[in-house]
């Protein structure tokens, strides 16, 4: 039925004072949100976020700020959508609960529209871009007794959303196809979407947030980290991408990213995206800020 999860138990995962619940969204909005997710904090915390994909969240108990390097905005965040980001963030909290989700990119493109670069590494309040105030959504929300209740909620918004929406065209399809594919070069990623490097530039900025040679860095760097993140000293090794000449390539990426060394990020406590990483591992979803399979409906 519309608004039904596909599954009714959460994956969760508790490091410390944080507490992230993940659920996968039903099999007609795959291909849009990448999965939902509800995220407590019994005391304040300080955490960074990975790059990834859009995002909409809502502070439905306490106060909730993310910083991007680069952006300075004092609007409010309680109804919040974050563009696609190719740097890390830092969040913060005084502790509370958030609620949210994130957008693939074509999710971004059929449910948001716009240019998705005009957005990139930016936060904006959510206004009425799904349909309904988000202030109005977000104080539904506070009133939700459970996770489920909140996420069909959502799910519910985002169908009847999706439902007057156009459909996506064959040449944004076949962008989102070819990136699939890991391509390695312009040239590559052109010819297997199809269309020429001006066009395919156009289609990535309108569609990822990114001109293409940032976006294949940035998919081929976030695809290693995907594997890594959860280690806690250990050796990269064969981890690293083959993409990648060798561990100091992909160590400059780390750096241009991530905005520190790997060997700081494996020091640092990440409560938050700890339990963020355990959860997702845990119910086999894919990594916010990879592709999941496409099934366009």
């Amino acid at each position: 039925m519309d608004g039904k999860l596909e599954s009714n138990r959460p994956s969760s995962s508790i490091d410390g004072g944080a507490a992230v619940r993940i659920y996968r969204p039903q099999p007609r909005l795959q291909s849009y949100i990448t999965f939902f997710y509800v995220v407590e904090a019994s005391a304040g915390l300080t955490d960074f976020l990975y790059p990834e994909w859009g995002n909409i969240r809502f502070a439905v108990a306490g106060e909730w700020h993310v910083d991007i390097p680069g952006f300075e905005n004092s609007a409010s965040q309680t109804a919040a959508l974050f563009g696609p980001t190719d740097r890390h963030g830092k969040i913060v909290t005084s502790g509370g609960k958030t609620i949210g989700f994130g957008l693939t990119p074509l999710g971004w493109h059929r449910l948001i529209s716009g240019n998705a670069s005009q957005m990139a590494n930016r936060v904006e309040p959510l206004g009425n871009r799904l349909g309904i105030e988000g202030e109005t959504l977000r104080a539904q929300l506070m009133l939700d007794e459970t996770d489920e209740v909140s996420l069909v909620r959502l799910e519910q918004v985002i169908l009847h959303l999706l439902d007057r929406k156009p459909p996506i065209s064959c040449t944004v399809l076949a962008a989102d196809r070819a990136l699939r594919m890991r391509p390695t070069e312009v040239g590559e990623f052109a010819r297997a979407a199809n269309v020429s490097a001006r066009t395919l530039n156009r289609l990535c900025l309108n569609t990822f947030g990114f001109a293409p040679k940032r976006l294949m860095r940035l998919q081929r760097f976030l695809d290693t980290l995907g594997r890594v993140r959860t280690a806690v000293g250990e050796a990269l090794g064969d981890a690293i991408d083959s993409a990648y000449y060798d561990q100091s390539h992909f160590y400059r990426d780390f750096r241009d990213f991530m905005a520190m060394t790997p060997r700081a990020y494996f020091r640092a406590p990440r409560q938050l995206m700890a339990a963020a990483a355990d959860a997702q591992i845990r119910a086999g979803v894919t990594l916010s800020f990879r592709l999941p399979p496409q099934t366009i409906a």
